[in-house]
């Protein structure tokens, strides 16, 4: 078997609409002088590069409230906060368990009081409300009216968690940061937003926040369908009802632990590898026909025994196949495995094989390895390849419970590296929610090239998530995974 190959993610694009400022009249929007805050806290000299770089640890797409991705950020947050003289954020106890408009309130006014600026209250219903609207609509919330003396508006697509709009807003909102109203060697678009976020908004009076976030309500080229964050930010004598307020965390309370590294020995969902490769019991390898194909009833049997015994040592409940299993291609048959593992653990399913991936996959079963790069039409994808297998099931124990050091995978070397339960982690990838997960799935009975397996089988699969600005749209699917789910066979089977 031969390691599918982790490829560096590319930061979402993030999209914002800044230079929104609402203030009192007699000022005029954006005009706060270049190099400081209207508090008079100084901007840094350029935009920050994440370090680490939360973007590899967070799902590519969508919301992504993970621990490790809001530890791997919050680790990034720290280390730009140093540059300022500022120790680490700390969050209340609970954090990870607030909804998100509460995150947001209380990482803004950490990031306030830190800073010796009065924190805001709480959130209002009053301007939840506008907040909400424009979220849905992806813009930003309008001007919420005479009743509020100070207020700004924020807005920003792509962003999967309070922690990175935090980092957007405070740290990587100025030159070099590629904004579209910030040139490289500043302007006064330049920390527009981290100049709203630390704005004095002036007093007497409360300060109040208004918070709307959709799961889908981004309709920007690249970001299409994905989080959309909105955010009024004001001061009013009358604030009326709050549905959430802020108090300063407690002292030795616990919070998230910032993190420097998504771990290595987990997927990018967060599933841990097992400790080591899980020898099957039943030893199916003596059941099943020593080469070629072999879907009969005892080889499945004892492949499927062996890997509820694997899944049995990670708490995961036995996989379950559906009746029509062994009537399946082996293409089909790898399609089912792969979902199983993943919808028992949790994760999305891919919805379907499509023509072209099922082509793509083809390449890597041809060629005896991964199959290439499937095209521009997907934001996100992996692929994995395995020789020698049986059958479906075979593969999949070999890819998911048999992929450590010692173990059949070409990528993984005896000292041990990043390849290592890379098949594992191919399976149980976080592609991101914006789009559609499709997969492709192929077998060549006699292609494997590798020593040993010469003329064995060779299976491959590509997974990926179709972006909802391809210019294809989604491509029909050749079979569903609502037809497994039915109990269907594929059409012509």
């Amino acid at each position: 078997m031969k390691g599918g190959r982790p490829f560096p993610r590319s930061a979402p694009l993030r999209t914002v609409l800044i230079c929104a400022v609402l203030v009192p009249a007699g000022l005029t929007g954006c005009s706060t002088p270049r190099g400081s805050a209207p508090s008079g806290i100084a901007d840094p000299p350029g935009s920050i590069p994440a370090r680490p770089d939360y973007s590899q640890a967070c799902a590519p797409s969508g919301l992504d409230s993970s621990p490790v991705c809001e530890e791997v950020t919050l680790q990034a947050i720290d280390d730009a906060r140093s540059g300022e003289g500022l120790g680490p954020l700390v969050l209340p106890a609970g954090f990870p368990g607030l909804g998100l408009p509460e995150q947001l309130l209380a990482v803004l006014d950490q990031e306030r009081v830190d800073r010796k600026l009065p924190p805001f209250d709480g959130i209002s219903a009053a301007l939840d409300q506008a907040a909400l609207t424009a979220a849905a609509a992806g813009v930003l919330p309008p001007d919420p009216g005479s009743g509020y003396a100070s207020a700004d508006t924020e807005w920003l697509g792509a962003s999967p968690n309070p922690l990175d709009a935090d980092y957007a807003w405070l740290y990587d909102d100025g030159p070099g940061g590629g904004l579209p109203d910030c040139t490289a060697t500043g302007d006064r678009g330049c920390w527009v937003d981290r100049h709203i976020v630390l704005d004095a908004f002036g007093s007497p009076g409360t300060l109040v926040l208004g918070v709307g976030s959709a799961p889908i309500g981004d309709r920007t080229a690249g970001d299409r369908g994905g989080p959309s964050l909105a955010v009024i930010l004001a001061r009013t004598s009358t604030p009326g009802t709050l549905v959430a307020g802020w108090s300063p965390p407690a002292a030795g309370s616990p919070t998230l632990v910032p993190r420097r590294s998504a771990p290595a020995d987990a997927s990018a969902t967060g599933i841990p590898d097992p400790a080591g490769n899980v020898v099957p019991r039943p030893d199916f390898t003596s059941i099943c026909a020593q080469s070629g194909l072999d879907s009969s009833a005892p080889c499945l049997a004892a492949v499927l025994a062996s890997i509820n015994g694997a899944r049995a040592l990670e708490g995961v409940k036995p996989m379950v196949l559906p009746a029509i299993f062994g009537r399946l291609s082996t293409a089909d048959q790898l399609f089912v495995v792969v979902n199983l593992e993943r919808v028992d653990r949790g994760l999305p399913p891919f919805a379907g094989l499509t023509a072209g991936l099922d082509a793509n996959a083809r390449k890597g079963a041809d060629s005896a390895n991964d199959p290439p790069d499937p095209g521009s039409a997907y934001a996100d994808w992996d692929s994995e390849w395995a020789g020698g297998s049986a059958n479906g099931l075979d593969a999949d124990y070999g890819l998911m419970y048999d992929d450590g050091i010692g173990s059949g995978n070409l990528d993984c070397p005896a000292k041990g590296g990043s390849g290592c339960w890379g098949h594992r982690h191919g399976i149980l990838d976080n592609l991101g929610t914006v789009g559609t997960l499709v997969m492709g799935a192929a077998l060549n009975p006699t292609g494997d090239t590798n020593e040993g397996d010469r003329g064995g089988t060779s299976m491959a699969f590509t997974l990926a998530i179709v972006s909802p600005d391809s210019a294809g749209g989604t491509p029909p699917l050749l079979y569903s995974w609502a037809q497994v789910l039915a109990g269907q066979l594929p059409p012509g089977a």
